[in-house]
């Protein structure tokens, strides 16, 4: 399967750089896009589902045999076996629609249960984030690292929130960031902020509740940049939420230490 993955790797990421512009033609004329209301403060335009269309389109017809799961269908292939793609057509919908620059398109693939490529594209910035299991990570053929943060109190750490939690659960989690001395952001893409911190732009990111579709692409970012990261597996399938994190080694400590993150790392 080694050259197989290669393989589906060269053609995800140019599937996410046409659903990537595709994406960015929608922003610039977003005023224009019919948007639902799927539950409180949570989103869905004709950009999300016409992405997702491209990015299935595209794969279907170069893997017939994979299945593929994503925010806006495809729920029967979260217990498949073989090869599953989980697509994230736009990742951080509230800001898309608000013209906020923090989004981007996510991508995933499972074999087997085991998460082997993830791949993140900004379109806004014109950056590709890939990785393959066992092959490291890349910005744009670059190889990127997670930083070498070791002190909570030089540290900027992320997290996410949705109405679908229990308010206190996320004040809690801010608060014991804080306490840790560590400053915090709320960016509004989990998809994203795991990239950065693939890129050592942040240095770790906690979410209590996200989407297989979410997080998968950067979990597998930040372990092949050189980071920690949970397994999503680990007490969900792929069409059921989880909490997750992924940081730098020496942030390991302080984000198991949150409440509600004592989870173990995904095993290499």
């Amino acid at each position: 399967m080694s050259d197989a993955l290669h393989h589906r790797l060269i053609a995800a990421a140019a599937i996410m750089r046409e659903a990537g512009k595709v994406a960015h033609d929608y922003f610039v004329r977003r005023d224009q896009l019919q948007v639902e209301l799927k539950g409180m403060q949570d989103l869905v335009s004709i950009a999300d589902r016409a992405v997702e269309d491209l990015i299935r389109q595209h794969l279907a017809s170069a893997f017939p045999q994979d299945s593929i799961i994503g925010e806006e269908g495809g729920a029967e292939a979260a217990r498949a076996s073989g090869p599953v793609w989980v697509i994230d057509p736009i990742d951080g919908t509230a800001n898309f629609l608000r013209g906020l620059p923090y989004w981007c398109v996510t991508l995933g693939l499972y074999l087997d249960r085991r998460l082997e490529l993830g791949l993140t594209y900004d379109p806004i910035h014109d950056q590709l984030f890939s990785a393959r299991r066992g092959h490291g990570a890349v910005r744009d053929g670059r190889p990127i690292r997670v930083s070498d943060c070791r002190d909570p109190r030089q540290a900027v750490l992320g997290s996410t929130f949705t109405f679908k939690m229990k308010i206190e659960r996320y004040l809690n989690l801010v608060e014991a960031i804080l306490r840790a001395g560590a400053d915090h952001r709320r960016f509004g893409s989990t998809a994203l902020m795991m990239a950065h911190v693939a890129d050592g732009r942040i240095d770790g990111c906690a979410t209590l509740y996200c989407n297989s579709w979410d997080v998968v692409g950067g979990l597998m970012l930040v372990e092949e940049a050189g980071g920690v990261a949970s397994d999503f597996l680990d007490g969900a399938e792929l069409d059921q939420p989880n909490r997750v994190f992924g940081c730098a080694p020496g942030m390991l400590a302080t984000i198991q230490g949150l409440p509600g993150m004592d989870l173990p790392v995904d095993p290499a």
